[in-house]
Parts: C-alpha cells; structure tokens; sequence
C-alpha cells in the first residue's frame, strides 16, 4: 500500500514540476520569439528607409552592410501570387503553400519560421489600405532644394504600389540557436525531474524501511530486556527447587528417587536456557584480547568431556583476537551439540591449527549429521531439530564469532558425523 501511495504521489510531483518546467521554457520560448520579431521589424524599416536614397530594395540592401549580412531574399507580389519583383531567394510565386504555415502575425503581418535556413519571413501587405495621399507623395517626389539626397525613383508608387504582398526573410541565427538550446534544456531538465522523482521516491522508500527496522529493534530491545530480566528471576526459583530436591533424595524412600530425578532433570534443563539466553543477550564483541585457542579449547574438553579432545596438530595456531568467555561458550555450545548428536562420545574431537585468515577450530562427531532441510535455519533463533533442544547454542555461537570478525560453518564430516569449523582472526587483524 505505501509503495502505491509512493508511486502516486511521485506521478502528482513529476506533472506538477513538469508543468512548471513547460511554463517556464514557454516563458523563455515567447520573449525569444518577440526579441526576434522586433528584430525582423527593425530590419524590415531600415529596408523600407532605405528606398529613400536608393532606386529599390536591391540597391539598398547592397549598400548597407548590416542589411546585407541579415536579408536573405526580399520580394513583391501581386494580388495573384505572381512576382513583380525580386531579390535574393524568394518563391517565383506567393502562396500559403510556397511559403510554409505561419507562425503568428496579424492581419497585416505575418511571420513563417524557416528552421531549414534558420531565418524568419514576413509577409506583410504595404497598401491593403491604399496607396499614399498625394500630400506623401509630394513630400518624397518633391524634396526640399536643402536636402542631400536624390529624389527618388518610381519603384516606390509603381512596383511596391501595385504589390499585394510584400516577402521579407531576415536570417536569425541567434534566435536558432536559442530555439534549439532550449529545446534541449528541456528534455535535459524533464530528464533530470524524473531522476530526482525516483532518488526522492527511493529515499523515501530506504526511510520507511529504516524507520521500520528501527522500531523493530526497538521492540527487540524490550524483548531482549524482559528476556534478561526473567532469565535472571529464574534463577533463584529454580535454585531453591534443587536444594528441595536434595533434601527429598535424603527423607524420601528409594522408590521416589527416579520422580525427583525426573525432577532435577528439568531444573538442569530450564538453568541452562536460562543461561543460554541470557549469553544470546549478551554483548557479543566481550572485551577481545590476544587468545591461545588450543588452551581454550583443552580446557573446555577436559572441563565437559574429562578427557583432552584435542587432536595431534602438525603446527602450532596463531593467538586470536576474541573475548576468551566467548569463545569458551561457543566451545561449549558446540560441544553440548556434539554430545547430543546420538554418536559415540568418543567420536569427539576437536582440532586446532593455522588458516590463511588466522586460526581454524574443529569440533568433529560422529553424530547423525544435519539433515538438508535444516541446513539453512541452523543457526535461526529458537530453531532445533531436538525434541528436547532450546534452539539457543548455535544462534549464540554465530552470534559471538560473526562479532569476533570470524565464521561458523557445519558440514558433513568424511565417514559420517558433523564438523563444525570456526575461523578466528589473528591477534592484531581487527585493530
């Protein structure tokens, strides 16, 4: 449900900012293009200015530079498209079709974008309104005898006078290259909005998650708590009942003693989950220091076993940088294991040597092994294939080795039995 809510929420932000984008490089689009038709106007009025001193627009686009660099082709045509006059490129006759669609004007005037030669057109119609009242035309046929300019020709009241239409293509590179730059910011910035939606959305995402994980620990914490608080309470309770038992096995007759067997039994059973769990709670890291894992190692057997499980190795191990209580309870963990594994008791051993990655310990049995369902929630929590097992030891095992910086393995031992590996890091390797 929140992936959903995510995703909608991520279309509403990516057409709300692409909408903002649209507007924004409309904006940008519609100064371009009046800076362009000013520009268009500026050159046309400095064309038509310049009829004053020369015979037509060709003689007065010749002779000015700026008008020669910016006019590709200026034209008149009558009111059935037909050319009556020319310059530079223009169709040989008008027409909605030969000039292309029109991108804005007004009645008067319009404009056509000519991408091919990065130009603008303008079409306008210089008499639709009439010719010029004889007052103008006295004005310009009859110049002042102060005035420096020529008279000039006829083009003005004869071509220009019976023109319709008058066809004006202005080269404008500038307002080109803006077009197109803006095209392209535009899909980068689009592009760029949907990377950032998705960062957002991802970042959202990876909170939520985290935020979940964290009340998640937090729940763990408690629990871990409470686990820890009852582990210790059960203590005393279950202490008070072995002193009641072996008062029971001195007053009671002898055919009671297998029930307070039975008794001491599950008091053994319930001290050592207690134990166990309050290991798993524990601070799996301890206070590492440099460790002889061969002396560990003898010594838990000696302790759980009465006798030195050790195995002849050809090469001294190195020291380990692990906490010497943890790995004493992950050899124990690992023992009571092999105990329990159903084989004989002198099918145990243990093995200590060098690794390329520091230190290896074998605990090996001659048990029934691990089943291959099993093998991938062994080290679960509270997971056992034992009908009387807490599913505590091995969670506490991996527990203490993952957070020495080593590994914890069980596989099948050659000739049948488990083997279960630890890799310990030299003294020296974590600092």
């Amino acid at each position: 449900m929140k992936r959903l809510a995510s995703i909608g929420l991520s279309i509403l932000a990516f057409a709300a900012l692409t909408g903002l984008n649209l507007l924004i490089f409309t904006i940008i689009a519609e100064r371009d293009r009046l800076e362009s038709r000013n520009d268009v106007e500026r050159t046309n009025s400095a064309l038509l200015a310049g009829l004053r001193d020369h015979d037509d627009f060709g003689s007065a686009i010749e002779s000015d530079t700026a008008l020669r660099e910016k006019v590709l082709g200026v034209g008149a045509y009558a009111a059935d498209g037909a050319k009556l006059y020319s310059w530079g490129e223009v169709p040989s006759v008008y027409s909605n079709a030969a000039v292309g669609e029109a991108s804005g004007g007004d009645a008067g005037r319009i404009y056509v974008d000519n991408s091919k030669k990065d130009s603008i057109i303008l079409i306008h119609h210089p008499f639709r309104g009439g010719p010029p009242s004889p007052r103008i035309q006295r004005e310009v046929r009859e110049p002042t005898p102060s005035a420096a300019r020529r008279a000039p020709s006829g083009f003005l009241f004869t071509t220009l006078r019976n023109a319709e239409s008058v066809y004006l293509e202005i080269h404008e590179p500038a307002y080109w290259r803006s077009r197109r730059l803006d095209a392209l910011l535009s899909v980068l910035v689009e592009a760029a909005i949907a990377a950032l939606i998705l960062a957002l959305r991802g970042l959202i995402i990876r909170n939520s998650e985290y935020r979940r994980r964290i009340e998640e620990q937090e729940s763990l914490v408690v629990l871990g708590t409470a686990a820890s608080t009852l582990a210790h309470e059960i203590k005393n309770p279950l202490l008070s009942i072995r002193i009641q038992t072996h008062i029971l096995e001195k007053t009671w007759p002898r055919e009671a003693l297998r029930e307070i067997g039975i008794i001491n039994d599950e008091v053994e059973r319930l001290s050592a989950l207690s134990q166990r769990v309050g290991d798993y709670l524990r601070d799996p890291a301890g206070r590492p220091s440099a460790v002889d894992p061969r002396e560990i190692a003898g010594e838990v057997g000696r302790r759980m076993c009465g006798r030195d499980l050790l195995a002849a190795s050809q090469a001294a191990p190195p020291l380990v940088h692990v906490d010497p209580e943890r790995l004493r309870s992950i050899l124990e963990n690992l023992l009571r294991n092999a105990l329990e594994s159903g084989g004989p008791e002198e099918g145990i051993t243990i093995e200590v040597g060098p690794d390329e990655k520091g230190a290896r310990i074998d605990v090996l049995d001659r048990g029934t092994g691990i089943e291959g369902g099993a093998r991938e929630k062994i080290f679960d929590p509270f997971y056992t294939t034992k009908s009387r097992g807490t599913g505590i030891g091995l969670s506490v095992c991996r527990r203490f080795v993952l957070a020495a910086g080593g590994s914890l393995a069980l596989d099948a031992r050659p000739g049948g039995g488990c083997r279960a590996r630890i890799i310990l890091p030299v003294e020296g390797a974590s600092k």
